[in-house]
């Protein structure tokens, strides 16, 4: 039954890595069996992806805009504590800086907020965490329905069909990050930069790759349809991290 099982997990894996068109067309036709279910290898992904990955903890962001001459002093003048203090209350006054050219509503949110989050960054790290497994999971609806909106013309396709295109593509991007963040634990930082390329390179060919198959229209016209993709994709990350960091803000910095 295991090996059964474990038979049926490498197949979809090197269908999904090497044969993503087929794989998707295939699933939609109702060839099934021989395959781990699109909607359940999205959950395995995404659950090993915030397995071996988190959000960037908040304190951790301060940290590192720690000057280097203050670091190297921290073991001779002043404990740890006291520069961390230091660079509180400099972050602070820098947040009081912070102008909102609108409401003095939001502009008061932002300062009673921000100064906040300042004090309490774990709780900050902790809600942004928590809702950032919710959010990711829109991706999924909003890359079917960007690919239902390009691939709308000449001939429309149904937005389930573009719904597996997107669980298969979502859960290639969810395993190769995964086993990126593991490897960035053990290799240098200069491998890792050459590596990232690679697998940055590796994802564009097997998206081209996968469109291309899957829909059939021209390599232009695929191009084309990846690059309007990629930018809709930069706008609707920009909006969710938004949208992340005013909840962190929200739930996780109280205001006096």
């Amino acid at each position: 039954m295991m090996t059964h099982a474990d038979g049926k997990v490498m197949r979809t894996i090197r269908r999904l890595f090497f044969d993503p068109a087929c794989l998707t067309r295939d699933y939609i036709k109702g060839k099934r069996a021989s395959e781990i279910p699109p909607i359940r290898m999205f959950f395995v992904s995404l659950l090993l992806f915030f397995a071996f990955t988190s959000v960037a903890p908040f304190h951790s962001i301060v940290a590192r805009e720690i000057p280097e001459e203050m670091a190297e002093e921290s073991h001779s003048t002043l404990p740890l504590s006291g520069h961390a203090e230091s660079l509180k209350v400099e972050l602070k006054a820098q947040v009081e800086t912070l102008t909102f050219s609108g409401s003095k509503r939001v502009q008061k949110w932002l300062d009673d907020h921000l100064a906040a989050a300042l004090d309490n960054p774990d709780e900050v790290q902790h809600v942004m965490g928590e809702w950032a497994e919710r959010m990711v999971l829109l991706l999924l609806p909003i890359s079917a329905v960007f690919l239902w909106i390009l691939y709308a013309f000449p001939k429309p396709v149904p937005l389930y069909d573009h719904l597996i295109v997107s669980l298969h593509s979502l859960t290639v991007l969810f395993l190769i990050v995964t086993v990126a963040t593991i490897l960035e634990k053990f290799l240098s930082d200069e491998v890792m930069d050459w590596l990232i390329r690679a697998l940055a390179l590796a994802m564009t060919v097997h998206l081209f790759a996968h469109l291309k198959g899957f829909y059939r229209r021209s390599a232009a016209g695929t191009v084309l349809r990846m690059i309007l993709l990629g930018l809709a994709t930069i706008v609707a990350s920009f909006l969710l991290t938004l949208a992340l960091a005013l909840i962190g803000l929200q739930l996780g910095a109280v205001g006096e």
